[in-house]
């Protein structure tokens, strides 16, 4: 006689496309979640998917299972619906317990003994967390990474390098700077320096919230590159605090132009030339 495990992997191959058009609708009432039709043949496709997985894993060592361990929202389709991590977990978790009961309610675990019954207990749950896991990390990674292009691309807007006339334009800071940040200021602000062959940057830091050592090394070896461009660098907005913590980085100022404030630079620079 065939063990447990090989009965139900044989269960769940034949009985595949029953078992989750039985169990799927029953999940989502439960958890009274709205699925669009679309969203409802995604979760059709993917629990179908998962129970043919449970079915190789109860014929299978526990290092092909896990090596053969896949996600749930494998086309990340969900995720560009808006549906919550949540909602998919919860599906799984439901779905995951109703087929528990179905298998308890079935001759075949009647029939069987105790510690067949929980092997086959410890595959389902091991399936199933598997794709928990593989899906909980998928999501995050996706999280972070529109995280990563939301914040580059408000970087990209938030320092803007402003022509004031065709030979002159003004870099405001605002904010405040991580390395990462700097690195995209530096760049677009080099890169508009050469594209418009600037004679004068005005670099603005009346808007800086905080600052750091790092921060001022790099901003000095930003008027220095900008320098060898053939650029002159003038500088406005320098708090006391800021110029306080350039002299104790060990920087001088006495090579920079250097302004209260941007108005009063635009005045004397264009009067004197």
């Amino acid at each position: 006689m065939d063990s447990l495990n090989q009965r139900l992997a044989q269960y769940f191959e034949d009985n595949q496309t029953k078992l989750v058009s039985e169990l799927l609708p029953a999940t989502l009432d439960q958890l009274e979640i709205d699925y669009t039709d679309q969203e409802l043949n995604y979760h059709f496709d993917m629990l179908s998917l998962l129970l043919d997985r449970v079915a190789r894993s109860l014929l299978q060592h526990p290092e092909e299972t896990n090596a053969a361990e896949i996600g749930y929202d494998t086309n990340n389709f969900l995720y560009s619906q808006g549906v919550l991590l949540k909602q998919t977990v919860d599906v799984l978790c439901v779905f995951r317990l109703s087929l528990m009961k179905h298998m308890r309610r079935s001759d075949m675990i009647k029939e069987a003994k105790v510690e067949e019954g929980f092997l086959v207990t410890e595959e389902v749950v091991t399936a199933f967390d598997a794709a928990i896991r593989a899906t909980t990390d998928n999501y995050n990674k996706l999280k972070e990474q529109e995280h990563e292009k939301i914040e580059k691309d408000l970087n990209e807007v938030s320092t803007p390098v402003v022509l004031i006339d065709e030979f002159q334009a003004v870099l405001p800071l605002v904010g405040e700077f991580s390395p990462d940040r700097f690195e995209i200021v530096k760049d677009h602000t080099l890169h508009k320096v050469k594209e418009h062959s600037l004679r004068l940057l005005f670099i603005d830091f009346s808007g800086i919230a905080t600052f750091d050592e790092v921060f001022i090394h790099d901003l000095f070896n930003l008027t220095k590159t900008i320098k060898l461009l053939g650029t002159r660098t003038v500088m406005t907005g320098i708090r006391t605090e800021m110029a306080m913590a350039a002299i104790d980085s060990e920087i001088s100022f006495k090579e920079l132009e250097t302004y209260n404030d941007l108005k009063q630079a635009l005045l004397s620079v264009n009067q004197n030339g």
